[in-house]
């Protein structure tokens, strides 16, 4: 059975049951799959970066693709305090994490696995920074709500995160700072932005932008820029260059988060309720990619291909392996370790107040 919940708090929904009524918005669900097929296209494409077009092409995406997904979990996230809102950091968040945090560490112990795996419980590995940045910026919200300047105080809390040497991949603690900003923008200001990014003029606008930041990526110094897990000394920058190519990644990110969303169509596609699973297809996609790399397969593919014909093949293939991995079949058999009911009915003791 599909895990549920009451609503959503985060840019990966529970799976609803086939049989409930619909009550999704499309354009969430959407945007969604858009971004997932995105993240999954990006890590196809990371093995294979050297070429100048896959290079431009990987920071093009970076650009914007987390940046929107952290804003989409703005958008949806409620301001409530409470232990409902603890149990679901606890059970739906931060329990996936651990789940998967040792399974990837179980996998990399596989013959070829292409990296080391997790260094520790408390470095996220590679994708799953997500999760306990998506815990954090929902208990930094109710606070940040009740601030004066909100948006201000979120900016300059990422910039200045950036000049603490112990801020870095632990506990995703740089990228908690360096995109909170994102998350907040998405809970302030989506509605606006979805009534205004709206038609012909905002879609052409759309795309006059994403364009010019297809030519900007290429200024960019180095992609780490781009992940925000690393410090200014870390990226060879001084303090007062630091805080100003962040305060650029942070322009890039709102403006290319917007042109993204505005291009995402407003009504149901037969492929739509597949972005309702759009943590399954998340969490799990890591293993394929790293065992394609293990097999050699993206390394023939670029022996044979030219990088225009890599790009494409690798777009097609991450939106095969996300509606795959989003399918309501797969759902039933991922949900015990994407979702875990099962623990968190083990785990969780019931109220009798």
């Amino acid at each position: 059975m599909a895990c549920r919940t009451p609503f959503s708090f985060d840019a990966f929904p529970s799976t609803q049951l086939p049989h409930a009524p619909s009550t999704r918005d499309p354009w969430k669900d959407n945007a969604r799959l858009a971004l997932i097929t995105l993240v999954v296209f990006g890590h196809c494409l990371e093995p294979l970066r050297g070429v100048a077009l896959i290079d431009a092409l990987y920071r093009f995406l970076y650009l914007f693709h987390m940046p929107a997904f952290a804003f989409l979990s703005g958008a949806v996230a409620s301001t409530e305090v409470s232990p409902r809102l603890l149990k679901r950091i606890a059970f739906q968040l931060m329990l996936p994490y651990l789940v998967f945090q040792g399974l990837y560490a179980l996998a990399a112990r596989l013959p070829g696995w292409p990296d080391a795996g997790p260094s520790g419980i408390t470095t996220p590995y590679w994708l799953l920074w997500y999760l306990p940045s998506l815990a954090a910026w929902r208990l930094l919200l109710p606070l940040f709500v009740r601030l004066r300047h909100a948006l201000l105080l979120a900016c300059l809390l990422a910039l200045a995160a950036g000049w603490a040497g112990d801020v870095g991949y632990r506990m995703s603690l740089s990228r908690i700072a360096a995109f909170f900003p994102f998350f907040l923008i998405g809970h302030l200001y989506a509605p606006a932005w979805r009534e205004r990014l709206h038609g012909p003029l905002a879609a052409a606008i759309a795309l006059v932008v994403l364009v010019a930041l297809g030519w900007a990526a290429g200024a960019v110094p180095d992609p780490r820029w781009l992940y925000g897990s690393n410090g200014y000394a870390a990226l060879g920058v001084d303090g007062a260059a630091g805080p100003l190519w962040r305060g650029l990644r942070l322009a890039a990110g709102v403006a290319g988060s917007a042109a993204c969303l505005a291009l995402v169509p407003r009504r149901a596609f037969a492929a739509t309720a597949a972005g309702a699973r759009s943590l399954q297809a998340y969490l799990v996609h890591g293993f394929i990619v790293k065992l394609a790399v293990a097999a050699g397969a993206l390394g023939w593919l670029a022996r044979r291909e030219p990088p225009a014909i890599q790009a494409l093949v690798l777009l097609l293939a991450a939106w095969v392996l996300v509606r795959l991995l989003a399918s309501a079949p797969a759902a039933r058999l991922l949900d015990p370790l994407t979702c875990p009911r099962w623990l968190e009915r083990l785990l969780w003791r019931a109220s009798t107040g």
